[in-house]
């Protein structure tokens, strides 16, 4: 699923109803800059977020590496306990499977004893066994063997039987022979064992964990004994990761304000074309008294959108279908300087209506002309400027409701318009300012 969200995020842009509400928080402003400065920034951004990690954990280490000479000591005193009682284990890789197998072994080893003893007496060579029996038969074939020579193949193949079982029954005697069910042995292996499962529940689930956990307290032994070279070595390469973080946060804070400024000129001239006449518009920056992933930025969106308003951040002075017209001039200049070729409009047109709704289409239609637009809407004046226009209808069988898609021909989308104009009456006057608005947006595309 997340693999399919970030294919379909580079080729498909999705506004929807509620988007333009991110506008009301300043932690998303600076996610638009970079949208904007992403060619620039693509390859820069990475390399910060690594150093920032490096940086992060080498200062995180130091916080917590500082401790008061009393806690120190009992931190060496506990570490040299867990080293010791590891390293006289002398654990081997893999000794834990072969003591859980040799265990299950001698757990039963009367059982294995009696078991195969009575497997012996039956394959082997005494009275009616198996081995006794095919010995027999071996001989008898051999006899029969000088009447009819095609019986050679049988022979051939009752003494290669007999020669299994041999070696069956050596191999069966030697394990038998070598089946160790001395106690004191057995002891040994329990104990062993014991001891293996104790170390597994206190330091890893398995050797090689516990071996490296040694190892890592073997390491933080060396730096509580050595521990003023080892925090200065600490504050060292802290100074070194820092100064690598600020190299790059300044390298792309630089680039964010040489594209902030461009971004601002857009803007401002995208939201006089969606009927913000006398707006200003500035983008704030700060710098944070910290870094983070992202530098060390903090941007915010400022705004004034009557005369001699002051200018403030968007989230004070925008209203809800403010937001939605600032929020549309925003992708359509990320658009212009994107490679995305498909947005998506869900219900823009909310609490708009008049001039302002036929601004808000005459900016979709620019954006339509290097773009693909989709766009849901309940205003006559986006509606009419579509180049193929849709319905969405809700079906009922009186059992279960269906809904389809389809698109409407030039005369059904007049009406559709004209609905959308006048209501559930719809009036020849309705009608033909339907066609007059459908006119009308012909001539601007084409314009």
């Amino acid at each position: 699923t997340s693999v399919l969200k970030d294919i379909a995020s580079s080729l498909i842009d999705i506004h929807g109803q509620h988007e333009h509400q991110s506008l009301l928080y300043k932690n998303k402003h600076l996610e638009y800059v970079d949208k904007f400065a992403k060619n620039e920034i693509v390859e820069l951004k990475p390399k910060l977020a690594q150093r920032y990690e490096a940086y992060a954990k080498v200062k995180e280490e130091l916080e917590n590496a500082r401790i008061d000479d009393e806690k120190r000591l009992r931190e060496i005193s506990h570490l040299e306990y867990e080293i010791k009682e590891i390293t006289d284990a002398k654990l081997i890789i893999g000794e834990d499977i072969e003591l859980a197998s040799e265990f299950k072994r001698l757990s039963h080893a009367n059982l294995l004893a009696e078991g195969l003893d009575h497997t012996y007496h039956m394959t082997g060579y005494r009275g009616e066994s198996a081995g006794d029996q095919i010995g027999r038969a071996v001989k008898q074939i051999c006899r029969l063997e000088e009447y009819d020579d095609s019986l050679s193949n049988l022979r051939d193949q009752i003494m290669d039987i007999e020669s299994l079982l041999n070696d069956f029954n050596r191999e069966l005697s030697e394990y038998m022979s070598n089946l160790n069910t001395d106690e004191a042995y057995f002891g040994q292996v329990e104990q062993r064992m014991d001891l293996v499962n104790r170390l597994k529940s206190k330091y890893g689930n398995d050797i090689p964990s516990i071996l490296e956990y040694c190892k890592q307290c073997e390491q933080r032994l060396v730096q509580y004994q050595n521990y003023d070279e080892y925090l200065e070595q600490l504050e060292k390469t802290l100074k070194q990761e820092e100064a690598a973080v600020l190299e790059l946060s300044e390298k792309l804070s630089t680039i964010r304000k040489a594209n902030a400024s461009v971004l601002t000129e857009r803007m401002v001239q995208a939201l006089r074309d969606l009927n913000f006449l006398d707006v200003r518009f500035e983008i704030d920056f700060q710098r944070m008294n910290h870094y983070s992933e992202n530098g060390f930025d903090e941007v915010c969106f400022m705004i004034s959108t009557n005369p001699g308003e002051d200018i403030r951040p968007l989230s004070d002075v925008a209203s809800g279908g403010e937001l939605s017209r600032i929020m549309l001039g925003l992708k359509s200049v990320l658009a212009d300087n994107d490679a995305i070729e498909t947005l998506i409009f869900d219900e823009i047109d909310v609490g708009i209506s008049g001039r302002t709704a036929q601004k808000v289409s005459e900016k979709l239609t620019v954006i339509a002309n290097k773009h693909q637009v989709l766009c849901i809407t309940h205003l006559p004046q986006i509606a009419a400027m579509a180049d193929s226009h849709y319905i969405i209808e809700k079906v009922t069988d009186q059992q279960k409701t269906t809904t389809g898609i389809r698109r409407l021909s030039e005369e059904e989308s007049v009406l559709e318009v004209a609905r959308i104009l006048g209501g559930a009456v719809i009036t020849d006057t309705v009608i033909e300012s339907a066609k007059e608005m459908k006119e009308l947006a012909k001539n601007l595309k084409h314009s």
